[in-house]
């Protein structure tokens, strides 16, 4: 009788995790069943951009084995999609190119259903310009273009893109590499509208910019090597990677300039060649959990859309360059789009020009 009851009591107990287990389950996004999920995800996203605790815990718990590539511009991201090439399950593009994906037919609508931590993402990174009705992307960070510099070797802040071309900084500067971003910090520096410069104007901010090109150490969007180090002492890049080059070197700092400043998102989407939307989606679901979305802000302070991981975050994470900016200053700044295929053309010649004439 004892027997009988202890076996019918682990029963029930058994019986009732399960049901926990399986709610649990739910809860994480995994409504389609682990059954349903792939071998396999491949993943292509920017490069230094993704822990990888947050992959191998993925891996482990879900059976998966993630295949991480990465890429260096979002063009380079566009065109390899488009090729076909690879069947990428998962990309992370800029909010510009999230649009041009989508009008080029290349992105699957996402079934949020399989997506409950979305409710995580702050209202504000929803229902974005580029995907106003929220049907292809989840926002994965945000950022802004400005200017990162190293204090124990700039005396007085910057102000200014101007500020680049100054010749003490002969050899110091970066500045990235891809063309339309290089565009988008001179129209605004000449003060032309980034999203609708003219033929001219295009070709006018070549000129300007062929008397940087003296001064650049070199051309990437990811100089924290050179940041850390000191050899780079000023540049024009991405809010996240002084942030990052900080947690190593503390003497590093971000500034938006006066003109304003670019504005943007990184976005999940899942490209219309994905074998394995559902298990990309499960991932999508895994990354939105509070105290994985935590790991990504700490290894890469980029700003994070996720209130819930916001609030886990130590206090002193506000303190990182480019994550607390004056709200006027990001009031000021401006998202980008891109710029047609005739005009985007131009950029390329123009901005590749000034590059060998300087040597690079």
């Amino acid at each position: 009788m004892r027997r009988s009851l202890a076996v019918t009591i682990f029963g029930m107990v058994l019986i009732l995790g399960l049901v926990a287990c399986s709610n649990s389950k739910q809860a994480d996004g995994k409504e389609s069943g682990v059954d349903d999920l792939s071998d396999e995800l491949i993943i292509f996203n920017w490069s230094e951009y993704m822990p990888d605790e947050i992959i191998e815990g993925f891996e482990e718990e879900f059976g998966v084995e993630v295949v991480y590539t990465t890429f260096s511009s979002n063009q380079e991201m566009l065109a390899k999609i488009k090729s076909g090439t690879v069947a990428y399950d998962l990309a992370v593009p800029s909010d510009f190119y999230v649009k041009v994906t989508k009008e080029e037919g290349l992105l699957n609508k996402i079934n949020f259903d399989n997506i409950p931590n979305f409710e995580h993402i702050a209202d504000e990174w929803k229902s974005l310009d580029s995907d106003p009705d929220n049907e292809y992307s989840v926002t994965y960070m945000y950022g802004f273009d400005g200017i990162f510099y190293n204090k124990s070797k700039i005396n007085e802040p910057p102000t200014s893109w101007g500020d680049l071309w100054n010749p003490e900084y002969k050899g110091h500067v970066v500045v990235m590499e891809a063309a339309d971003e290089i565009n988008d910090m001179l129209q605004q520096y000449l003060g032309n509208d980034i999203n609708d410069p003219t033929v001219e104007q295009i070709e006018e901010g070549g000129e300007k910019f062929k008397e940087l090109v003296p001064n650049i150490l070199l051309f990437s969007e990811t100089p924290i090597a050179e940041l850390v180090s000191g050899e780079a002492w000023i540049g024009y890049g991405y809010s996240g990677e002084a942030g990052v080059a900080y947690l190593e070197n503390e003497d590093i700092d971000f500034v938006l300039p006066e003109e304003g400043g670019i504005r943007w998102t990184d976005n999940m989407v899942i490209p219309s060649t994905a074998q394995n939307q559902a298990t990309a989606e499960a991932f999508i679901n895994y990354m939105l959990r509070p105290e994985v979305s935590k790991l990504l802000s700490e290894e890469f302070p980029y700003g994070n859309p996720n209130t819930a991981a916001v609030e886990l975050l130590d206090e002193d994470h506000a303190k990182i360059p480019g994550i607390s900016l004056p709200q006027e200053q990001i009031e000021k700044s401006e998202w980008a789009v891109v710029l047609d295929p005739e005009r985007t053309q131009v950029v390329n010649k123009v901005i590749q020009e000034a590059k060998v004439a300087g040597g690079h």
